[in-house]
């Protein structure tokens, strides 16, 4: 009696933590680029992910991959190694939307990682290969900062991934990125103070 009444008492916890209990972390946009940003470029493309993010958003912190140019030093050991890091954030961590350019994305080489965005975005000129959106002439690109910006594309994580549907809060943190995501898309920002050039 007391083995079954522990049993359940653990069983509710865990059923509590995988649902309600369970900390909502903050949201991560992954920016993967070979070479390097300025201070400048990151400073604004925060504040911009930060203007186009949905009200109810919790929290959005971008993390920024800089792959080795081809001249650095020891370019080869630190790509392998940012590689590898770069896909267990895309395979198993909180970040959904991604923002690279075409180099990185031929890297990752496997686009079962990325949903269909021509599904998503029929007829959009600026879906590239159905898995990329190109950024490019878009408000959200125009920030002041972001001059010398590489053409960059936004991939989002496929809807299917384990990640996305383990339970109620990483299925409303992916739902949160797609906002962000279509805010970019049809050029609505959803907070005032996007810095765009005049």
């Amino acid at each position: 009696m007391i083995v079954i009444g522990f049993l359940m008492i653990v069983m509710l916890g865990l059923g509590y933590y995988y649902s309600a209990g369970q900390k909502m972390g903050d949201s991560v946009v992954v920016v993967a680029v070979r070479g390097y940003l300025s201070v400048e470029q990151k400073t604004a493309l925060n504040e911009q992910f930060s203007a186009y993010a949905p009200q109810h958003m919790e929290g959005l912190q971008l993390k920024i991959f800089e792959f080795p140019a081809p001249n650095s030093a020891n370019a080869g050991q630190n790509t392998t190694e940012m590689f590898a890091e770069l896909m267990t954030d895309i395979k198993s961590n909180q970040s959904n939307l991604i923002l690279l350019d075409r180099n990185i994305y031929d890297m990752l080489g496997d686009e079962t990682l990325f949903e269909d965005l021509s599904a998503r975005y029929p007829k959009d000129p600026a879906v590239t290969g159905k898995y990329l959106y190109a950024i490019k002439g878009k408000p959200f690109v125009n920030a002041q900062g972001l001059n010398g910006l590489p053409e960059m594309f936004l991939g989002l994580r496929n809807a299917k991934s384990g990640v996305i549907n383990h339970n109620a809060k990483t299925l409303q943190l992916y739902n949160q990125q797609c906002e962000l995501l279509d805010n970019i898309v049809y050029s609505t920002p959803a907070n005032v103070h996007t810095d765009l050039k005049k």
